[in-house]
């Protein structure tokens, strides 16, 4: 058996089970595609989970001896991961606490890219800082929460001390871009895709995770540099597994701003791209085995989350597209803002990928409002529209 922690795990999981290994899973959802047995863990999206709930949670799910998979949830308590891998204990596939406290560390890991060369490869970090003079112009930088995910917690600078567990970075310039790889620790490190991402901003949330698009279309002496720069990280940290290295392009200029040490967002969108392939190479790959990569599919796929318009609660009769994944449960409430489910198109090229993902997401967007029973009304309910 695998036990699957993230704060969405559903991705993780159905990926799992798809390479014939039995699953349990912890979140913070409870999703009604959630695959079973699964616990729905008390925590926060920004601040992670409850521990004594969360091991609790696992001992009542997955026998001692049993491999254990993380997502997102654990970059800001590294400790919390390695009390999990004891209470089984369990088996980490994926990267040790110390590997994660030190790429989610910002002075360490802009020290450590510093002698890697990155700038041979035109690859830069920007400035970063846990604490800034008076004299410094707050425009210029954004305040970020340590190990934090989904962009929820990156703001503007707004000057003044810095909350406790959170960093400064200067801005920079480019395209959200991020690459895919899987690593093992003899040296071998491959790509598994490039994505471009964008972020769906809220009032409260201006850089609000909302999609991202792959295979992106990127000259191949840029597909070289960024493997080359993926593969020296891999190397300086000893990462193992599925991991993605986050990056802004902005021309022939690359900014390297983090790694996320274990599979991501675009799980997804990765597996379905490589035909399933890949949760079973990050397997194979964390335990020390030889691995493979599925075979690329022709054709460009696009994944988003639908935030809801309108407080809701789902009724039980709501006729779920099979395009949408991470589908509330019956009877459950989703505030305004709030994430709705996730959704995916194919396309030709990245404009047709994004355009059908889009009206997909307005069309789930208005059906819901339509069909659900609203709380709050926040929008004016429109039409379904054919996607």
């Amino acid at each position: 058996m695998i036990l699957v922690a993230a704060l969405s795990g559903r991705a993780i999981a159905q990926a799992v089970v798809r390479t014939g290994v039995a699953v349990a899973t912890l979140d913070q959802f409870g999703d009604a595609d959630l695959p079973l047995p699964a616990r729905c863990v008390a925590g926060d999206p920004v601040t992670g989970f409850d521990r004594e709930a969360l091991i609790a949670a696992a001992r009542t799910l997955a026998p001692p001896g049993s491999g254990l998979v993380v997502g997102s949830g654990f970059e800001q308590a590294p400790g919390l991961l390695a009390a999990l891998m004891q209470a089984g204990p369990y088996r980490l596939l994926g990267n040790r606490p110390e590997v994660v406290r030190a790429v989610k560390d910002p002075a360490g890991f802009a020290e450590r890219l510093a002698v890697l060369g990155l700038e041979g490869l035109e690859i830069r970090h920007p400035e970063t800082r846990v604490a800034m003079p008076d004299d410094a112009i707050p425009e210029d930088w954004l305040v970020k929460r340590v190990g934090a995910a989904g962009g929820r917690h990156i703001a503007p600078w707004a000057g003044g001390p810095l909350p406790d567990g959170h960093y400064l970075q200067r801005r920079a310039a480019g395209r959200p871009t991020s690459v895919a790889f899987i690593a093992d620790r003899t040296g071998r490190c491959e790509t598994v895709a490039i994505s471009r991402q964008w972020a769906d901003p809220a009032p409260d949330a201006p850089f609000r995770y909302g999609g991202a698009v792959l295979p992106a279309a990127v000259p191949t002496s840029l597909v070289d540099r960024l493997a080359e720069a993926a593969r020296r990280i891999a190397a300086a940290f000893g990462l193992v597994g599925l991991n993605s290295l986050d990056l802004l392009v902005d021309g022939n200029s690359v900014t390297v701003l983090e790694v996320n040490p274990r599979p991501g967002a675009t799980l997804d969108l990765l597996e379905r791209h490589r035909q399933g392939g890949v949760m079973r190479a990050h397997l194979d790959a964390a335990a020390g085995r030889g691995w493979t990569l599925g075979e690329a599919r022709p054709g460009v796929i696009a994944g988003a989350v639908a935030y809801a318009a309108s407080a809701l609660t789902m009724t039980a009769d709501f006729p779920w597209p099979p395009w949408c994944a991470d589908l509330p449960r019956p009877g459950s409430a989703v505030g305004v803002g709030l994430p709705l489910c996730s959704i995916t198109a194919w396309g030709g090229d990245e404009e047709e990928a994004r355009r059908r993902l889009s009206c997909r997401i307005e069309r789930i967007v208005a059906d819901c409002t339509r069909r659900a029973c609203i709380v709050e009304r926040t929008a004016d309910v429109v039409p379904s529209l054919q996607c």
